[in-house]
């Protein structure tokens, strides 16, 4: 985009030339004026070929600035979009890693919870072989009083 804008500027510049040496020409040829009929004609076809050819640079001129006044709002306009997705990035990440912190502390407790199922199943185990031992006995005394 920067070589675009460069190459605009140049033909700028080169028109802003060719449009002073015509100029120039031309008060030049205002000051000193031709009585040659012939000359006169031949000079007055130049003028309005010179005349044309400002013409038809301006336009290009004026094309050329809009055409670059368009490309800077593209530029700025891209530069704005960027800024926001790099926002969005960041913001993006630091949810991520509140995320990925909030996972980390769920494993924990499901570790945890893990853990104590297990030894709560240890513990229901020998309550059952222990409640299983005391049922024996009291089948044992129930048949021995019996």
């Amino acid at each position: 985009m920067y070589d675009q804008l460069r190459i605009l500027e140049k033909m700028v510049l080169d028109i802003k030339k060719q449009y002073q040496l015509v100029s120039a020409e031309l008060s030049s040829l205002k000051q000193h004026p031709v009585t040659d009929s012939k000359e006169f004609a031949a000079l007055k076809t130049q003028l309005d070929n010179s005349h044309n050819e400002r013409d038809g640079a301006k336009k290009q001129l004026n094309d050329l600035d809009k055409r670059y006044q368009s490309l800077a709002e593209a530029h700025h306009m891209i530069g704005e979009e960027q800024d926001k997705l790099q926002k969005q990035i960041s913001q993006l990440q630091q949810q991520n890693s509140e995320l990925q912190k909030h996972n980390n502390e769920l494993k924990q407790q499901y570790s945890d919870i893990k853990q104590q199922n297990s030894e709560l199943q240890k513990k229901n185990q020998l309550a059952a072989e222990r409640t299983q031992v005391v049922l024996q006995r009291l089948t044992r005394i129930d048949q021995a009083e019996g």
